[in-house]
């Protein structure tokens, strides 16, 4: 008995001492950087999976041992660890992990937490941004964003060509949506880099939806700069430097130009044009004579500051730019605006106000074709001081063609908002927001009276005048809802949105002006000569939209986004669609099994779906017109008669492009997030995509082609973004990025199965076919073999029937395949070559900071893509050539792959194609930050002198200028070059290296300073 009663008392004891060990700890979880509670925070008991999460004020309670401990954490914050050590009240401060995964990311028309994103957006600050001297924020974003190719020209003024998750489209416009502090606008060349704050590139289509009709070919929106409360701040940032050619084309000096074209001639059974005894005594230069080292310069000066009340940002930049191509200047001044004012606790008003004004001087790129194409043997200027020339090609003289071209433009550009915010109470608001976006630009081309030789000539003067003005007014209205209770939180928008667009265009020209440049005025030039013309475009859009975020517990995600568009640009029947998109997004790191994984800091999981369109075409598209400047023979009398009647058949159901797209991605964050980056997979698919397809002359179609919907474009690819960042002591610091992106474009269908010919080299040979199953663009070109190194291969080229395969060839001729064995050689034996669209894009980053040094390193490289040399393919006769072609064959050496010396027109083959490969290491930079105990005494917040290089060092095989290429912008027209599927777009002409501009490098020394 008593030894049971002992037993009992033992258990007793025990259960006792169980129960006070056991204690309810309440307390609070507030945020370091603004003391404010942190809700659907963790409270975990050490050990084990007993814990809770903090209530909308961040409140919490639950019952712990006495002497354990609890982990606290929170999305994009440090996971603390608290002892409870018998107290009942524990109250926790989160700051801030390395990584604020919690930040707000800028999406269409508001914000959203960044965890609670489920489409792929991507973001770089601005601090970023003037790191890189650059005229535009997408250039400076260059080898920055994966998913997002940046190509550059070296021409001052000019604008990239930016090309988010690959091409998709043919004729519709391939360039993003901008949006600038709520406007949208389609150029960004006016903006100071100095007065951006963050870009925000919107890449898929669950992302873009809520821009519907405009979002197909992904969103890049530009925040501006605003005033902080505070003392006025004072800053300036500018450089100064020198452009310079990048890399140079080694030509033939005058005696391999001459021993080459003697043989040409001779083979021809001509006679020779040169006496290699006695040569001309000129062995120039072309691309020197046109070239120079520019002067490049950049000045910005800002005011900011406010009050509880008021903030202000202020601020002047002036750029101006010298091209490597002599006479090419670029001159830009900006002035910007932004200000708030808090009229009452619940009312809000600001405005974001830009003006820019340029004055360009513009010189043919196609100087730089000349230069490389004009015999060494002619001179600049000869002795008398007259430009040279020859009669053995049509070239021209390339230096006079600068000298007399007189091209000039220049414009002013206002762009902005005015906005109000209404917060009807702590969860509602509205906001109106009124954008403008006005540009009037002008333009004088003078050719004067001047003669080079018979063929470089112009017997009378004409002065050419044009003004374009653009207007572009848009109104969005939208109330934000955000809410939280409990483990959810909400966030509803909703609103609409009104645009109009104007635009006007005149031009006029009269010949017999006086040379003076201060009487180029069309009252002064001949008035029986005049010509003038204007058109203009007019065109409105309506949408509705809204979009819904959802998020429980911090790890359960929705986000649904709708927009119905209206346009005037299509048919009555065409003129409304409707655009959705749905995400869904699961953090996992918010889940029991991995909140008390040490080293892994987040995980998510996000798919997505979206729908949306392009509508970018012509304002005439399906209206019919009528041309009147036409006449007809009627009757008996055979009377020739005037009249008018429909030329151009048009679709009467045209309507726009729609991408529908797919995309699943993880991002993750290691080791408190000094390790993050996100992993993609897209598939995008644009259906209904603008073609010309063909139609019969009998009905009435003065070019047998109509535009029309009738192909369809996929695009898929994986994109691959990893961030190090770590601060090694408090002296130094570095950070190392990648981004890896693949892309895969494929012509799912054509209209009628019938291929798009293109790439015209203007000589008659056409080098691209956009057909189905290829990449959009792809070269279509004849496949050699070598060449035929003696008159035995020649005659053994042979088809079944005993006949010559190539009866016109000499040896030393490239040999053609006849691919199909039909033994001729014809357009059927052409295959598909590759095409200039990467396969891979690659970017890596590095920055280092040690003391007061930094050191920056951005470079990126484009893989998988071709080059059609057209240079090197574009010969009429009498032409220069590469130094590298003192190798090709003759009678003497025929021991190589290089062809025998011939003025023919080269056939389009793939002798000319060459790997579009490249590294670029597009900016080098080394700063130095004065110390504090130094700026404090002079009353400086900060001084910082850097020097940068840009597209410094480029690593690649190919052998022209540049093995990035600038396409032209893709445009509708239905001029028709070869066959009747044939279309002039820059689309469909990409990497046909022809006129482009070289690469320029340029050298600055810069300062940033803040008082």
């Amino acid at each position: 008995m008593k030894k049971s009663l002992l037993t009992l008392l033992v258990v007793l004891l025990g259960f006792t001492v169980v129960m006070a060990q056991n204690i309810t700890v309440k307390g609070k979880v507030t945020g370091a950087d603004d003391g404010k509670p942190i809700p659907g925070a963790s409270i975990l008991v050490k050990g084990t999976t007993t814990g809770t999460i903090t209530d909308f004020d961040g409140n919490y309670s639950l019952k712990v041992p006495a002497d354990g401990a609890l982990v606290f954490s929170f999305l994009g914050m440090k996971t603390v660890e608290q002892p409870v050590n018998g107290q009942k009240e524990i109250n926790v401060t989160l700051s801030t992990s390395t990584k604020d995964l919690g930040e707000v990311q800028v999406v269409g028309y508001g914000v959203q937490r960044k965890q609670d994103i489920t489409g792929s957006i991507a973001g770089v600050k601005g601090a970023d941004l003037i790191k890189q001297p650059a005229l535009t924020a997408t250039q400076a974003i260059q080898g920055k964003v994966a998913g997002v190719q940046v190509v550059n020209s070296g021409a001052p003024g000019s604008a990239p060509q930016v090309r988010i998750r690959g091409t998709g489209t043919i004729l519709g416009g391939a360039k993003p949506l901008y949006v600038v502090d709520g406007v949208i606008t389609d150029d960004i060349r006016n903006i100071n880099n100095s007065d951006i704050v963050s870009v925000d590139v919107l890449k898929d289509a669950s992302a873009a939806a809520i821009y519907g009709v405009r979002g197909a070919n992904g969103v890049i929106i530009i925040t501006t700069r605003a005033g902080e409360k505070g003392k006025m701040k004072i800053s300036y940032d500018g450089y100064v430097g020198t452009n310079v050619a990048a890399h140079k084309v080694k030509m033939a000096d005058s005696k391999l130009y001459a021993e080459y074209t003697n043989e040409a001639l001779g083979y021809d059974g001509k006679a020779p044009a040169f006496d290699l005894n006695n040569l001309p005594p000129y062995n120039t230069d072309w691309f020197d004579a046109i070239t120079r080292k520019g002067v490049s310069q950049n000045h910005n000066l800002s005011v900011s500051g406010g009050n509880d009340k008021a903030t202000y940002y202020f601020s002047m930049g002036y750029k101006s730019d010298q091209g490597i191509l002599d006479g090419n200047n670029y001159d830009r001044l900006t002035l910007r605006s932004n200000n708030t004012y808090k009229v009452t606790k619940f009312l809000e008003v600001g405005d974001n106000i830009g003006l820019s004004r340029y004055n360009s001087d513009n010189k043919p790129y196609s100087a730089f074709t000349a230069a490389y194409r004009q015999a060494p043997t002619v001179p600049v200027k000869d002795k008398s001081g007259n430009y040279g020339f020859t009669d053995i090609n049509n070239v021209g003289n390339p230096k006079a063609t600068l000298d007399y071209t007189n091209d000039q433009s220049w414009g002013t550009r206002i762009q902005g908002a005015v906005y109000a915010k209404v917060d009807f109470t702590k969860h509602l608001q509205f906001k109106s927001n009124m954008g403008v976006d006005l540009s009037e630009d002008h333009g004088r081309i003078y050719n004067p009276v001047y003669t080079v030789s018979a063929t470089q000539k112009n017997e009378i003067s004409k002065l050419s005048l044009h003004q374009n003005t653009n207007a572009h007014w848009i109104w969005d209205n939208y109330f934000t809802y955000n809410n939280r209770w409990g483990n959810s939180r909400l966030k509803l928008m909703g609103g609409t949105t009104a645009e109009k667009y104007r635009t006007q265009y005149i031009d006029a020209a009269r010949q017999n002006v006086p040379a003076q440049k201060n009487y180029w005025y069309l009252d002064l030039g001949d008035a029986a000569s005049a010509t003038n013309g204007s058109n203009g475009t007019k065109n409105t859009r309506n949408s509705y939209l809204g979009r819904v975020n959802y998020s429980f517990a911090n790890k359960y995600l929705f986000t649904g986004t709708i927009r119905y568009d209206g346009s005037s640009m299509f048919p009555s029947n065409n003129r409304w669609a409707t655009f959705p998109s749905v995400g869904l997004g699961w953090v996992l790191t918010q889940e029991n099994f991995l909140k008390d994984n040490a080293w892994l800091t987040n995980l998510k999981l996000r798919a997505s779906w979206g729908k949306i369109g392009n509508d970018n075409i012509p304002a005439d598209a399906f209206t019919y017109l009528i041309n009147s400047d036409l006449a007809y023979v009627f009757g008996p009398d055979q009377a020739y008669t005037n009249g008018g009647t429909i030329t151009d058949i048009k679709d009467p159901n045209l309507k726009w492009e729609v991408t529908t797209e797919t995309d699943l991605g993880l991002e993750y964050g290691l080791f408190d997030n000094r390790l993050s980056g996100e992993f993609d997979y897209y598939n995008k698919l644009t259906s209904d995509a603008l073609i010309f397809a063909p139609i019969a002359g009998i009905f009435g179609d003065n070019d047998g082609k109509f535009l029309t919907n009738k192909a369809d474009i996929r695009n898929t690819g994986f994109e691959f973004s990893a961030n190090w960042r770590d601060k090694v002591t408090s002296d130094f610091s570095y950070n190392i990025g990648l981004n890896v992106t693949t892309n895969k474009n494929r012509i799912e269908k054509v209209g009628g199965g019938l291929p798009i010919n293109s790439g015209s080299l203007g000589n008659g040979q056409i080098t691209t076919q956009t057909a189905e199953g290829q990449p959009i663009g792809s070269f279509w070109v004849y496949q050699t073999d070598g060449i035929f190194h003696n008159q035995s291969e020649l005659d053994a080229y042979v088809n079944s029937n005993g006949q010559p395969l190539m009866p016109n060839a000499q040896p030393g001729d490239l040999k053609l395949v006849d691919r199909n064995h039909d033994g001729v050689i014809d357009d059927k034996d052409r295959y598909y070559a590759g095409s200039y669209n990467p396969t891979l894009m690659i970017g890596l980053n590095l920055g280092v900071n040690y003391k007061n040094w930094d050191f920056s390193v951005d470079s990126y490289g484009n893989f998988g893509g071709k080059i059609y040399n057209g240079k090197k393919a574009q010969r009429w006769g009498g032409e220069n050539i590469e130094a590298s072609l003192a190798n090709r064959w003759t009678p003497d050496h025929t021991n190589t792959n290089i062809p025998r010396a011939s003025d023919a027109v080269p056939v389009a083959s793939d002798y000319y194609i060459e790997s579009g490969n490249f590294f670029r290491f597009n900016n080098l930079t080394l700063g130095y930050t004065l110390p504090k105990t130094l700026t404090e005494k002079l009353s400086i917040s900060r001084c910082r002198f850097y020097v940068a290089a840009q597209n410094a060092i480029t690593l690649t095989g190919y052998s022209g200028y540049n093995p990035e290429l600038p396409g032209q912008i893709s445009r509708i027209s239905g001029n028709s070059d070869n066959g009747a599927n044939t279309t002039n777009s820059g689309t469909l002409n990409s990497g046909i290296d022809l006129s482009s501009y070289p690469e320029t490098a340029s050298y600055l020394l810069g300062l940033n300073i803040t008082f």
